[in-house]
């Protein structure tokens, strides 16, 4: 098991602070997010707060979708892996809400998660993809590459499949982006991106 602890601050100026313990294999990353982010939508449902992470995120995804093929260094050397320009990852100082996300899951299984969160607004219940996006972007170059397509994914899901507050898309939005990005990724190793 896995978990991560988010402090999230009511200012969306201070930093965000994560502490992770446990084993997470970096290809488990992906799909945590995956699994979070459906999570996340489906429970703000239709607001304005889901509408800014959706655009903040596909924005992102559609600049650095053009990039991941190209030297990390340099995309990170141009800050192309900032998720969100106002987002900082560091010591919260202050009054801050606490967010616990434990991952669980038994070998050959995939995993689940659970997260606690208590009396959260929906601006800051918006801020913990980004900031764990942000967290695995820093640490795994494979996540910072791959994520861009997961998130395209998502987009034509919720565009064309069905909306992030329906049932189904709890499960299915996860699927269809580890599905779409598997075959992304099978297509550029052929050659056969367009």
């Amino acid at each position: 098991m896995a978990t991560f602890e988010l402090h999230l601050s009511p200012s969306e100026t201070s930093p965000v602070m994560i502490r992770a313990e446990g084993e997470l294999p970096e290809y488990g990353q992906v799909w945590i997010w995956d699994m979070l982010y459906a999570r996340v939508m489906h429970e703000l449902g239709d607001c304005s707060e889901a509408r800014e992470l959706r655009e903040q995120l596909e924005l992102w995804a559609v600049n650095m979708s053009s990039k991941i093929f190209q030297p990390f260094d340099h995309i990170r050397s141009k800050g192309h892996l900032d998720i969100d320009p106002k987002l900082k990852l560091g010591e919260v100082s202050g009054p801050a809400q606490r967010v616990r996300l434990e991952v669980h899951g038994a070998a050959g299984e995939l995993p689940s998660i659970r997260m606690e969160t208590g009396e959260l607004s929906r601006g800051l219940r918006a801020r913990i993809p980004l900031a764990l996006a942000q967290h695995f972007i820093n640490a795994n170059e494979l996540f910072a590459k791959e994520l861009p397509i997961h998130i395209l994914a998502f987009r034509k899901y919720y565009s064309d499949v069905r909306t992030p507050d329906a049932a189904e898309s709890l499960e299915e939005a996860p699927m269809f982006a580890i599905q779409k990005a598997l075959e992304y990724f099978q297509s550029a190793n052929r050659g056969t991106v367009q």
